[in-house]
């Protein structure tokens, strides 16, 4: 292939992607068809399934992706030094990423089973969260940050992510909010913020109050 068709090649696949993303997350995955996705890209429906055979190609292309985002944001290393800068950017890309790829959160039942592969590292999310949570919230006692027993913080873990994971959903459902904004994002952080805000000290409130929100 020259340089230049692969370089369009390589376009057209992304803004694939980006379209079917926003209108996976806007619709549903049962009510966009790959017509409706190669309309609003400007394509034949032939051009995308060159690029992808079928919806469930494009759900495992945004698992892929979606993966990697989750990869960077547990690598994020905490101490009880760095750990409230450490819970900011957390904080913040947990949210986006949720928000970003909300289908694939909220749709599973309706694009079903993509691969044992993936599934067994989407699986993982969940536990992998709740675990680094918990790190960074003993990493806040430790710091002095946070005054709360031992045996709570998994149930927070849980609670923290609930929030979290539903956030997009809860919006969508009561709110008719289907697009992330400030004040969307904001809303979520604020509520996550109420489960533990009162067991946190003045200046550790302060500091998150100034810093966590976008």
């Amino acid at each position: 292939m020259a340089p230049q068709t692969q370089t369009k090649a390589v376009k057209t696949k992304d803004r694939i992607l980006l379209v079917s993303l926003r209108l996976f997350n806007e619709n549903g995955y049962d009510t966009v068809t790959t017509a409706r996705i190669a309309e609003e890209v400007g394509i034949s429906e032939g051009n995308l399934w060159y690029h992808f055979r079928t919806k469930k190609d494009l759900v495992r292309a945004h698992q892929y992706t979606l993966i990697r985002r989750i990869d960077t944001r547990l690598a994020i290393k905490s101490t009880p030094e760095t750990v409230l800068d450490s819970y900011v950017l957390f904080n913040r890309m947990v949210f986006e990423e949720v928000w970003e790829f909300q289908f694939l959160y909220r749709d599973q039942a309706e694009y079903g089973r993509t691969s044992p592969e993936l599934e067994s590292k989407i699986h993982r999310v969940y536990e992998l969260t709740t675990a680094m949570l918990q790190r960074m919230f003993r990493h806040m006692i430790e710091a002095g940050h946070l005054s709360m027993p031992e045996d709570e913080l998994a149930p927070l873990a849980d609670n923290v992510w609930m929030v979290i994971r539903y956030w997009p959903s809860f919006l969508r459902e009561t709110r008719r909010i289907v697009k992330l904004d400030k004040q969307a994002l904001n809303a979520g952080v604020r509520h996550h913020f109420a489960l533990f805000e009162t067991h946190l000290t003045p200046a550790a409130r302060s500091y998150l109050d100034a810093n966590a929100y976008s």
